[in-house]
C-alpha cells in the first residue's frame, strides 16, 4: 500500500500478451462455477471520472479493449493431454453508454445492474464496459467474469497497447501447439508427481486428505430441502486516507495490511454464527505474476489463513501479522490443485473436479489487497478517475449450502486514499444500508474516518 505520484501523462507499455497462452486449474475451476456453485465468480472495476465520457470515446476505449487479452475464449485442444488454449475472440457485447444522469440513490442500482447482466461462460458476449452521467462527471464500469481475468490481469489488459485497429493477434492452439503442449505435460506431471508422491504419501494426514477428496460426495437424503436461492451480495465501499490507515496500523503493531485482514475477520466475528470452530477461514489471495507479459488469466493463489475466532480483536495486531506473515512466506507451498498441477490437467474431469484445494469460496471470507492502480489504469478516456473501486461478485449470487463464503473485502490504492470495497451475504449483514452502518462501525473502533465512495 505505498504512495503512488500522480504523472503527467499515462504509462501505456506493455505489449500484447502472446496469444498461445493456455488455461491454468483456476482458469478452469472458474470457467466450470456456475455449474458446481451455482453461480460465475465476476470481477467489476469502477471508475469516478470529472468530466462526461462521451460515447465516442466509450467505443474507443471498448475497441482498443477489445483488441486485447479481455477478448479471448478457451478453445478444445486436439491433442489428448494438451490444455485447452486461450484464442483471441471478438467480444460480442457493445459498450453501454446510458443518457440518463445517475444520482446518489440509483447509481447503486446501475452499478449491480451491470454485474447482474448475465455474460455466460461459452458465449460471445466475453465482458461489459459501461458509463453514465453521476454529478458533473461519470460512473464507468467494467465488469469481467473472473475466468477470463484477475484482477490484476485487468490492469495490465488496461495498460497495455494490443495490434493496432482493425487487426488481432495470430490464432493459437494448432495441432503442432498442442502436441508440444501435451508431450510438455506428460514429461511435467511425471517429474513433479515422483517428487510429490515421495514427500505426500508417507504423511498419513495428506493420505487422508487426498482419500476424502477422492471419496464421491454422497447423494442427498430424498427428505433433504432443495437447495435455497441465491444470495446476490450487499456492498459497501469506503474511501480512507491511506496515510491515517497506515498509522492506525502501527499504533497496534501491524501492518496496513495485517489491519485489512483483521477488519476483515472481525466482520464474521461478529455477524457469522460459526458453532464452536475455533478458527475463521480467511482467504489472503496473492498475485504470482512478476511481469506484464505474463498471458496467464489467473496467476494467483488464495493462501489459507486461520485466525481466532470468538469476540471482535481491536487490541494487538501482532498475531495477526505474524501468522500472515507466515502464511505469505509460503506461498510458493500453495496450490490450486491437491495433486501436482500438471498431473491434475492429466485426469479425467470427474477426478480433477474433486482435487481442487480449497479456494476463496471454502473460505468465511476473502481479503484481496491489490496495491496501487497502476498509472494506466487509472485514466479512462482520456481523464485521470477521481476514484476507483473494485470488488468480486458471485452471479446470480452465493447458494449458503454449496460454499462457505460469508464476506468479501478488496481494497485498492489510488493516490493518496485506499478505497476498500465489503461485499457480504444478506441473511447475516443485511441490505447495503445496513452493511454500510455495520463496516463504519468497524472502521471508526479503529480510529478510520470513511468516507463513502459514491457521494459527491
Amino acid at each position: 500500500m505505498s504512495g503512488d505520484a500522480r504523472p503527467s501523462r499515462p504509462t501505456r507499455r506493455a505489449t500484447a500478451p502472446p496469444p498461445s497462452a493456455r488455461l491454468n486449474p483456476t482458469d478452469e475451476m472458474l470457467y466450470r462455477a456456475e455449474r458446481a456453485l451455482g453461480s460465475s465468480r465476476i470481477v467489476q472495476l469502477l471508475w469516478r471520472l470529472p468530466e462526461p465520457v462521451p460515447p465516442a470515446a466509450l467505443r474507443a476505449e471498448w475497441e482498443r479493449l477489445d483488441r486485447g487479452r479481455l477478448s479471448r475464449r478457451p478453445a478444445a485442444a486436439r491433442v489428448p493431454g494438451a490444455r485447452r488454449a486461450w484464442v483471441p475472440a471478438h467480444n460480442a457485447e457493445p459498450p453501454r453508454p446510458y443518457p440518463a444522469r445517475l444520482t446518489d440513490d440509483t447509481a447503486w442500482e446501475w452499478i449491480d445492474e451491470q454485474v447482474r447482466a448475465p455474460l455466460p461462460a461459452g458465449s460471445g458476449a466475453l465482458w461489459r464496459l459501461a458509463s453514465a452521467p453521476y454529478g458533473r462527471g461519470a460512473l464507468v464500469s467494467l465488469t469481467v467474469p473472473h475466468f477470463r481475468a484477475d484482477g490484476m490481469g485487468i490492469f495490465t489488459a488496461l495498460t497495455e497497447d494490443g495490434p493496432p485497429p482493425g487487426r488481432r493477434g495470430p490464432l493459437a492452439g494448432a495441432a503442432d501447439g498442442d502436441l508440444a503442449d501435451a508431450v510438455r505435460q506428460v514429461a511435467r506431471a511425471a517429474a513433479a508427481t515422483a517428487g510429490w508422491a515421495a514427500r505426500t504419501l508417507p504423511d498419513r494426514r495428506a493420505r487422508a486428505e487426498l482419500a476424502a477428496a477422492l471419496r464421491p460426495a454422497p447423494k442427498p437424503p430424498a427428505s433433504q430441502p432443495p437447495a435455497s436461492e441465491p444470495r446476490f451480495f450487499s456492498t459497501a465501499v469506503f474511501d480512507f486516507d491511506a496515510a491515517e490507515w497506515e498509522e492506525r496500523a502501527r499504533a497496534r503493531g501491524g501492518t496496513a495490511n495485517s489491519l485489512f485482514v483483521e477488519i476483515a475477520a472481525n466482520l464474521v466475528r461478529a455477524r457469522v454464527p460459526l458453532g464452536d470452530r475455533a478458527g475463521i477461514r480467511v482467504g489472503v489471495p496473492v498475485s504470482l505474476r512478476r511481469t506484464s507479459a505474463d498471458a496467464r488469466a489467473n496467476a494467483l493463489v488464495v493462501v489459507p489463513l486461520s485466525v481466532p475466532a470468538g469476540p471482535v480483536r481491536r487490541t494487538d495486531l501482532g498475531p495477526t501479522r505474524r501468522s500472515t506473515k507466515a502464511a505469505l512466506d509460503g506461498t510458493d507451498e500453495h496450490s490450486a490443485t491437491l495433486v501436482p498441477e500438471p498431473l491434475w490437467h492429466l485426469l479425467p474431469r470427474r477426478y480433477a473436479d474433486r482435487l481442487k484445494a480449497p479456494g476463496a469460496q471454502a473460505t468465511d471470507v476473502v481479503a484481496s489487497n491489490f496495491g496501487t492502480l497502476p498509472d494506466g489504469a487509472r485514466r479512462f478516456a482520456g481523464q485521470w478517475a477521481d476514484g476507483a473501486a473494485l470488488r468480486t461478485m458471485n452471479v446470480p449470487g452465493l447458494v449458503p449450502e454449496r460454499a462457505g463464503l460469508r464476506v468479501s473485502l478488496c481494497a485498492v490504492r489510488v493516490g493518496g486514499r485506499l478505497t476498500v470495497t465489503v461485499t457480504a451475504i444478506p441473511d447475516h449483514f443485511g441490505d447495503a444500508r445496513s452493511l454500510r452502518a455495520l463496516a463504519a462501525e468497524e472502521f471508526a473502533a479503529w480510529g478510520l474516518r470513511g468516507r463513502e465512495w459514491w457521494t459527491e
